[in-house]
This record gives C-alpha cells, sequence and structure tokens, in this order.
C-alpha cells in the first residue's frame, strides 16, 4: 500500500494532526481483519469505492462515502477490502473535532458516522473539493482552506487539549494525576471535561494510544522482538499485552497482526 502524509500549516496546527493518504490495487482479493482499538478522530472521504465491515457480527454494511470515525474503544468491527483502495484521510489532533464543530465527543466513540451528521450541509462542500482535486497537494490545500474558513469560531484552546496532545506526545506513558495537576481543575472536572472533549476517559484513552503505539511500532519495525516492544510501550510482559488484546480488539495477536496489520493507523509524529 502506498501510503503519503504531509503536516497542516501552523495555522491549522491546533486542530489537524495530518493529511494522509492511501493507494492499492487489491485486484479480486479480498482481505479482512478486525479493526483494533485506537484513539484517532479521522475524517475518511473515499476515493473509490468505500471499505466494507462488518460490526459485533451483524450484516456486512458499506462505510459512507464521507465518513467521521471516531476513537475506537470496545466495538468489534471486521473490515473487508478488495479492488482499488483510494482514501483521503484527515487526521484531527485529540480535541479538534470538538474545537471545530462544538461536538461532545462520547458521540464518536466506536463509530463511523456519515460526514453530514456531524458537518451538516458543509460536508458536501468538503467531499465535492477534496474529490475533484487532480492529486494529493490540491487535496490537501483545499481542506485547509475548508477547515481554514471556520477558525473564526473556533472554540479557544484549553488545559484539556494540552493534555491530550501531552499524552499522544508521550505514547500513553504520562501520570494522569500529573496532567490533572497542571490543568488547575479538580479531578472530577477534568475526567468530565477530558471525556467530553476527548471521547475516552482519560485512562482509556491512555490505554488505546500505547496499545495503537505497540502496533505501529511492530508495523514499522518488524524484526523488532516483541518483548521489546511491550515493554518499550509499557506493558508488563507479553501476557499483558494479549489481555489488552483480547478487551481491545477482542482477538489473540495472531488473528490480526500480520502484513497488513494496522496499516490504516495514522502514522505518529
Amino acid at each position: 500500500m502506498e501510503i503519503i502524509r504531509i503536516k497542516p500549516h501552523p495555522a491549522l496546527g491546533g486542530i489537524v494532526r495530518s493529511f494522509e493518504e492511501r493507494r492499492s490495487n487489491l485486484g479480486t482479493t479480498v482481505l479482512t481483519w478486525p479493526l483494533p482499538a485506537r484513539p484517532h478522530q479521522i475524517i475518511d472521504i473515499y476515493l473509490a469505492e468505500p471499505f466494507q465491515l462488518r460490526v459485533d457480527g451483524g450484516p456486512i454494511t458499506q462505510a459512507p462515502e464521507t465518513v467521521v470515525v471516531g476513537p475506537q474503544s470496545s466495538r468489534h468491527t471486521q473490515l473487508y477490502l478488495s479492488g482499488e483502495i483510494h482514501v483521503f484521510n484527515i487526521l484531527f489532533q485529540p480535541t479538534g473535532l470538538n474545537r471545530l464543530v462544538g461536538i461532545d465527543m462520547t458521540s464518536l466513540v466506536n463509530e463511523g458516522i456519515a460526514a453530514r451528521d456531524v458537518f451538516g450541509n458543509r460536508a458536501s462542500v468538503l467531499s465535492d473539493l477534496v474529490r475533484s482535486a487532480p492529486d494529493f497537494p490540491a487535496r490537501v490545500a483545499d481542506a485547509e482552506r475548508y477547515i481554514g474558513a471556520m477558525l473564526d469560531t473556533l472554540a479557544p484552546a484549553d488545559a484539556i487539549e494540552k493534555a491530550s496532545r501531552s499524552m499522544l506526545a508521550t505514547c500513553g506513558r504520562i501520570r494522569i494525576e500529573d496532567l490533572v495537576a497542571r490543568s488547575g481543575l479538580s479531578a472530577r472536572q477534568f475526567q468530565r471535561r477530558f471525556t467530553r472533549q476527548v471521547g475516552l476517559s482519560p485512562k482509556l484513552y491512555a490505554r488505546t494510544i500505547r496499545f495503537d503505539t505497540a502496533l505501529m511500532t511492530h508495523h514499522e519495525t518488524p524484526a523488532k522482538p516483541w518483548t521489546e516492544i511491550v515493554h518499550e510501550t509499557g506493558y508488563f510482559d507479553q501476557a499483558h499485552f494479549v489481555r489488552e488484546c483480547h478487551a481491545l480488539v477482542g482477538a489473540m495477536p495472531s488473528q490480526f497482526i500480520g502484513d497488513w496489520d494496522n496499516i490504516l493507523s495514522p502514522v505518529y509524529g
């Protein structure tokens, strides 16, 4: 799979982490694997056929052509990919969508919602701009202009934004008590506001970051032993990591870690 990525213009850095695009052609091959838990907030704009998915053993459905995907923590989703893959991604900062449109992020947890249900009629404008652009740089430029036009109504950055971005920067390995102390909020206020603005509780957010980091480390350095990876990412041992796989994916590592493991998760940095 070809993956390209670019950071946003500095003016958008408080809202957007990166723009990415993924392309491949599987032909008649059908790839299927569980979608692991992950902390990200993403808009996916499909430039080819949308992915198909099965949620909690239900019927196979097709994703919306432009979909807002919230943090994934416990829902068991099986992805099915075939034919041409071409998808443009907007990866948001942890509180980015909350600041941009004021949505309570708990409504997006374990969900993939049609963008029009989050952005209203503005969603079709973004979709049309991105789909009509001739290449990745043009798609990024159009998306930046679209988001930039919304900055006048942007909610100000606050202690929750700083705390959530610190958690990302440390791959989930930072004491929540320290973040609460720096925030100037009570522990209860911090928990409530964090969950609303990010979607997950601080503890669960840290767990999904750590888990996603372990998977990405394996994907980027497949020769590195798992014993090193799990210790580097904060697990006690491999048994601890396997338990997290059951809790956050609903499967053993061998069932979803392979040549395409976590390939649809955004790149850290």
